[in-house]
C-alpha cells in the first residue's frame, strides 16, 4: 500500500512522532548523539584510511558525521524558538528587551528563515545515514539471495518477502529490520519521498509546541483523501520531531552494533 494511504486509512488523526517532554538541555543532547554509536567497533577493524578512500566504513562515517551536524542545528532551532515563545512572544510593547532578550531576539531572527530548510535536511540525511548503515550488513551476511545493500527500503522489503533468503542464523537480525519499518515509513521515509523529494499533491507544512514545549514539531496536514476537491476540507497530520528522530535511530545503531560485534 502507498504510504500516504496508510497515513489516511491510520484510525488517528495525528500520525508520525510522539514529541520528547524531556527537558531540553542543547549541549547535553549534542553530545550524545553526535557520538556514533558504531565508533568503537569500527575502531577495531583498524581502517585508518576510511574516511579518505571511501568504501561502505568511509561512506558511513561521512553519512554519521553530516546527520549529526544536521541534528545539532534541529535541536538549537528547538532551543531558540522555546526561549522566544516563552520570553518575547508576550513582551509588552512598550516595553525595551533586556540585553539578553535582544541577544535572544538576534539569534532567533538570523536562524529562524533556515527552521524548515534544516529540518528537511534532517530528514535526508537520516535516510541516507540508515542506507550507509545496512551497507555494512554485507561483511557478516552471505548466501545465494540477499537483500539490497544500498537501500535501507528494499532491505526491508526484500527481507518481509523473503523470510527464509538469510537463514535461521541472522532471524533476530530481520526481525529487528522488520519492525524498524514502523518507525522509518511513518514520518521519515513519506516525508522524503512523498512530500520532500519528488513531486506531491497539495498539502500544508507549519512548525508548532504539540503535547510538550520541549519538543519543536515539524506538522504536515494533508488531505484526508485523494484527490479531494478542497484540500484542507478533511486533513490527517503527520508529526515530526528531530529529538525523536535522534532517539530511534540511537537505538537502532546501538542494536546495530551489538548484533555485528556478535557475529
Amino acid at each position: 500500500m502507498d504510504l500516504r494511504e496508510i497515513v489516511r486509512t491510520h484510525p488517528d488523526l495525528v500520525v508520525g512522532h510522539k514529541a520528547v517532554s524531556e527537558t531540553l538541555n542543547v549541549h547535553r543532547e549534542s553530545r550524545r548523539f553526535g557520538t556514533d554509536p558504531l565508533e568503537a567497533l569500527i575502531r577495531t577493524i583498524g581502517d585508518e584510511n576510511a574516511i579518505f578512500m571511501k568504501g561502505d566504513i568511509g561512506r558511513y562515517l561521512q553519512a554519521y558525521s553530516w546527520y549529526s551536524l544536521c541534528l545539532k542545528r534541529c535541536l538549537d532551532h528547538i532551543s531558540v524558538a522555546r526561549r522566544g515563545h516563552a520570553e518575547l512572544r508576550y513582551h509588552p510593547k512598550n516595553e525595551k528587551y533586556t540585553k539578553r532578550q535582544k541577544q535572544l531576539a538576534a539569534k532567533r531572527n538570523l536562524i529562524g528563515p533556515y527552521l524548515e530548510l534544516d529540518y528537511q535536511s534532517l530528514i535526508i540525511h537520516a535516510c541516507i545515514l540508515l542506507d550507509r548503515t545496512i551497507a555494512i550488513s554485507s561483511r557478516f551476511l552471505s548466501g545465494d539471495r540477499l537483500p539490497s545493500f544500498t537501500s535501507f527500503n528494499k532491505h526491508i522489503e526484500f527481507l518481509s518477502k523473503n523470510p527464509d533468503a538469510i537463514g535461521q542464523d541472522h532471524k533476530k537480525y530481520q526481525e529487528k529490520l522488520m519492525s524498524s519499518s514502523e518507525w522509518y515509513s511513518i514520518p521519515i521515509k513519506v516525508l522524503r519521498d512523498k512530500y520532500l523529494m519528488h513531486s506531491s499533491e497539495k498539502h500544508m507544512s507549519f512548525f508548532g509546541w504539540g503535547e510538550s514545549s520541549w519538543d519543536l514539531e515539524m506538522i504536515t496536514m494533508i488531505p484526508a483523501k485523494l484527490n479531494q476537491e478542497k484540500p484542507l476540507e478533511k486533513v490527517k497530520v503527520i508529526s515530526f520531531t528531530p529529538r525523536r528522530l535522534a532517539r530511534d535511530i540511537e537505538g537502532f545503531l546501538k542494536w546495530f552494533s551489538a548484533y555485528w560485534q556478535h557475529t
